[in-house]
C-alpha cells in the first residue's frame, strides 16, 4: 500500500482541540474515515449490503398485508403458497445480505487494526529517549495494543449499525406515511424524543469512557511495572504492599467503569420504553380507528404498522446495546490519535544527506546540554578523537560521560555547540546513516526474548554463521554459549534473565562486533565482567577495535590503561586530557583518583 495508515492520519491538519462534544465527534469520524484507507470501499460495500438487508426487511410486512387482503377477498390456496415462497426467498436473501455486510465491515476493521497497530509502533519507535523517559512503557503498550484493538469495535459494528439506525427508521417511516400519514404521526411520536435523549446521554457518557481508558492504561502500566520488578518486591518482602497498590488502582478502574456503565445503559432503557409507548399508541388509536372511529384505518395497514414499529426501534436498541463498546472505542481512538499526533523531536533535517567523503573522527565543539534547564550536565565540552584512536572518558558518576555518548548517536540533541562525525555536524546526517556508523554497548544490556543467535543477529541480520561465531569468539562469548545444550539456539528469557550479567555483556559486545561499525562506543561495557574474563576480552577488543574510532566510558583501571588517550570529566567539563602515563605522573585530578582506589572503581 503506497500510502500508509500513518501517512493518512498524519496528513490530517492539526486542529486545536474543540470544546464542543459535537466537534470532537465529527473530528473522530473524520479521523476514523481516513484511517480506513483503501478499505473504505469495504465499508461502502458493507453499508450497501446493509441497505439491501434493510430494504428486504420492508417486504415481509407488506406481503402479510397482501395476504390479509386476499383473506378478505377469499383468495385461493395457490396465492398463499406463492406468498409463502416469496417470504422464504426474502428471508433467505436477508440472511445472505446480513452475512455479507457483517463480513465486509469486520475485514475492514481487522485490516485497519493491523495497519494502525503497526503505524503506532513505528511512530513510537521514532520518539527520543527524552520523551520515553517521561512515559510509562505500560501506558504505551496499552495504547499500542489495547486502545488500537478497541477501535475495531467501532469500525466493525459502530459504522454499519449507525448507518442502519438512520436508514431503517427513515425508510420504514416513509412507507408508514404512504400507507396512513395520520396513524404514522401518532405511531412515530416517541421517535424524535428518543433520538434527542439518546444523543444527550451519549455525549455525557463519552467523557466517562475517556476516564475509563485512562484508568485501564494506568492499571496495565502498574501491573507491568510490578511484574518486571517482582524479584525486588520479593527480596524486600513487599508482596502485601504491592498487592494493595494493585488493588487500589484496580478499585479506581472498577469504580470508573461501573460509573460509565450506569449512564451508557440508560439509552437502551429509554429506547425499550419508547418502543412500548409507540406500540400502546398504535393499539389504542389504531384499534379505535379500525373499529369505526372518525379516521378509519385498514386492518391490514394496522398489522403493517405493528410489525414495522418493532423494526423501527430495533436498530436504536442494537446501537444502545453496543454503546459501551462504541464509547470505549471512541475514547481509545482519541488516545491513539493523540499519540500519533505527538511529534518526534529527533528527526532528519530536510537537507540531511550522506556525506560523499566518509571520515570517522569525532569532535565535540563547545557542547552544552541539560536534561533540565536548571541542572546542566555538559558545560562547554570540547575534544577531538582522531580516526582510529581509542579514547577513555573517566570521572565519577554523574559527570556526563554517558550523556556524551548518547549525544553522539542523537538520542538527544545538544542545546548549543556541535558534535561532528568526520567534519559533518551529526544533525545534518540522516539518522539511519549516523546510527549505522556507530556501535553502542551500554552498561544496562537489553536482550530480547528469543535465542542467543537472534540477539546477536541484531548487529547484522545478513551475517553468516562464520561471522557470527567470529564475533562471539572476539567477545570471549562462544565458550559459554557452546556450554548450553542448544548452543546459539538457547533461549535467553525476557531481558536475558536466564544469563548472568557478564554473559549478557559479552553477547552485547559480540553484537557490536558483528555490526562492524567504524565507530565503537563502550559505555561501562566491562563493568559486570570478572577480572579473568576482562583480561581475555581486553585483548580481543583491542584486536577488534584496530583501525576504528573508539570511545570507552570506564571505571576499571585495566580498561583505561589500554586507551590511547584519557579525558577526565568533572562537573560536566573536560578538565584533563592526556595519556595514562602523562596524567599519573603529576598531581592531576586523575592521579588523585588513581591513588584513592587502586583499581579505580569510581
Amino acid at each position: 500500500m503506497s500510502n500508509s495508515i500513518f501517512g493518512l492520519i498524519a496528513s490530517t491538519p492539526k486542529i486545536k482541540k474543540p470544546k464542543s462534544i459535537a466537534s470532537l465527534q465529527l473530528m473522530f469520524i473524520v479521523r476514523i474515515w481516513k484511517a480506513l484507507g483503501e478499505d473504505r470501499r469495504l465499508i461502502v460495500w458493507s453499508v450497501i449490503f446493509g441497505l439491501l438487508f434493510t430494504g428486504l426487511g420492508i417486504v415481509p410486512p407488506l406481503l402479510v398485508r397482501e395476504m390479509i387482503h386476499w383473506l378478505e377477498d377469499g383468495g385461493s390456496a395457490g396465492n398463499f403458497a406463492l406468498l409463502g415462497l416469496l417470504v422464504a426467498g426474502v428471508y433467505g436473501l436477508r440472511g445472505g445480505m446480513r452475512y455479507l455486510y457483517g463480513l465486509m465491515s469486520h475485514i475492514a476493521a481487522y485490516r485497519t487494526l493491523h495497519r494502525l497497530m503497526n503505524s503506532v509502533y513505528r511512530h513510537v519507535q521514532s520518539f527520543s529517549p527524552s520523551y520515553m523517559n517521561r512515559q510509562h512503557s505500560g501506558n504505551l503498550v496499552a495504547r499500542t495494543i489495547g486502545d488500537v484493538e478497541a477501535i475495531e469495535d467501532f469500525i466493525a459494528h459502530g459504522i454499519p449499525e449507525t448507518m442502519l439506525a438512520l436508514v431503517i427508521p427513515l425508510t420504514m417511516s416513509v412507507v408508514l406515511f404512504v400507507l396512513n400519514w395520520k396513524l404514522a404521526l401518532i405511531a412515530l411520536l416517541p421517535l424524535p424524543i428518543v433520538a434527542v435523549a439518546v444523543y444527550l446521554m451519549t455525549t455525557r457518557v463519552a467523557n466517562r469512557w475517556r476516564s475509563v481508558r485512562g484508568r485501564f492504561a494506568d492499571l496495565s502500566a502498574m501491573i507491568q511495572d510490578h511484574l518486571g520488578g517482582l524479584p525486588v518486591i520479593q527480596s524486600f518482602t513487599h508482596e502485601a504492599e504491592s498487592a494493595r497498590r494493585i488493588q487500589r488502582e484496580g478499585q479506581k478502574y472498577r469504580d470508573s467503569i461501573i460509573q460509565a456503565n450506569r449512564w451508557s445503559l440508560v439509552p437502551a432503557g429509554i429506547i425499550e420504553a419508547a418502543s412500548g409507548a409507540g406500540l400502546v399508541l398504535i393499539l389504542c388509536s389504531g384499534g379505535w380507528m379500525a373499529a369505526g372511529g372518525p379516521l378509519p384505518v385498514d386492518v391490514a395497514d394496522l398489522v403493517v404498522f405493528l410489525m414495522y414499529l418493532g423494526q423501527i426501534f430495533l436498530p436504536f436498541l442494537r446501537l444502545a446495546n453496543l454503546m459501551e463498546n462504541l464509547q470505549k472505542a471512541a475514547a481509545s481512538a482519541e488516545r491513539v490519535f493523540e499519540l500519533l499526533d505527538t511529534p518526534s523531536t529527533i528527526v532528519d533535517r530536510a537537507d540531511a544527506v550522506v556525506p560523499a567523503e566518509r571520515r570517522f573522527d569525532v569532535e565535540f565543539d563547545s557542547v552544552n546540554f541539560s536534561y533540565r534547564r536548571d541542572l546542566p550536565v555538559l558545560r562547554d565540552v570540547s575534544f577531538h578523537v582522531s580516526e582510529g584512536e581509542t579514547v577513555a572518558l573517566v570521572g565519577v558518576t554523574g559527570v556526563g560521560k554517558s550523556t556524551a555518548c548518547h549525544l553522539l548517536v542523537r538520542f538527544y540533541d545538544v542545546e548549543s555547540g556541535s558534535i561532528r562525525l568526520g567534519s559533518q555536524d551529526v544533525r545534518t546526517l540522516p539518522l539511519e546513516y549516523l546510527r549505522s556508523q556507530v556501535a553502542l554497548v551500554s552498561q544496562d544490556v537489553f536482550l530480547f526474548q528469543g535465542t542467543i543467535r537472534e540477539n546477536l543477529l541484531l548487529g547484522n541480520l545478513n551475517a553468516t554463521n562464520d561471522e557470527l561465531r567470529e564475533a562471539a569468539q572476539t567477545a570471549n562469548a562462544e565458550k559459554f554459549i557452546l556450554s548450553f545444550p542448544k548452543g546459539y539456539d538457547t533461549l535467553v528469557g525476557e531481558r536475558g534473565v536466564r544469563l548472568s550479567g557478564g554473559q549478557k555483556q559479552r553477547i552485547a559486545i559480540a553484537r557490536a562486533m558483528l555490526k562492524d561499525a567504524p565507530v565503537l562506543v563502550f559505555d561501562e561495557a566491562t563493568s559486570a565482567i570478572d577480572a579473568e574474563t576482562e583480561s581475555l576480552i581486553a585483548e580481543a577488543v583491542k584486536r577488534a577495535t584496530a583501525g576504528r574510532t573508539v570511545l570507552i566510558v570506564a571505571h576499571r583501571l585495566s580498561t583505561i590503561m589500554a586507551a590511547d588517550r584519557i579525558l577526565v570529566f568533572e562537573e560536566g567539563r573536560v578538565v584533563e586530557s592526556g595519556t595514562y602515563e602523562e596524567l599519573v605522573a603529576g598531581n592531576s585530578h586523575f592521579a588523585r583518583l588513581c591513588r584513592h582506589q587502586e583499581n579505580v572503581m569510581w
